[in-house]
């Protein structure tokens, strides 16, 4: 049976708990100068290339770009340009990504050139600074 000193202790206790802040994440570049994260799940994996691309890699339109793949249930590439509406691939038969080094937790976020990434239990949300973007869960997939 709660007293009402246990019931005011609970109620202050709750109400001044410190809170966890989201923390913005900075992942160093790899040997090949991308940034590659990961979602908690590890089921969404994600790429960053600098604008005029690195030595191994240069995007299409000389970039920056951000290119994230989730594996289930059906593998699928999505490829944010410096430009325009995020595209989609679906049945991607070049699966290499990616390295499980640097975790982007739920509630965090990164930041690289014009995109922000957050991940969320619900899936992970990233954009470019004019607003494009796209969502990635296991459920779904939205393009804006």
């Amino acid at each position: 049976m709660r007293t009402k000193h246990s019931i005011l202790a609970l109620i202050f206790c709750t109400a001044f708990a410190p809170t966890v802040l989201a923390a913005e994440k900075t992942f160093k570049p790899d040997e090949n100068g991308q940034v590659v994260f990961v979602t908690p799940t590890r089921n969404i994996g994600c790429v960053y290339t600098p604008k005029g691309g690195v030595e191994m890699y240069v995007p299409e339109d000389g970039g920056p770009e951000l290119a994230c793949e989730r594996k289930e249930p059906v593998w699928t590439r999505l490829i944010l340009s410096a430009s325009g509406k995020a595209d989609i691939f679906k049945m991607v038969g070049d699966t290499a990504c990616c390295s499980e080094e640097h975790i982007l937790n739920y509630g965090d976020s990164w930041s690289g050139g014009p995109y922000s990434c957050t991940s969320g239990t619900e899936g992970l949300r990233c954009r470019r600074r004019d607003g494009h973007g796209f969502f990635a869960s296991r459920k779904r997939l939205t393009v804006d």
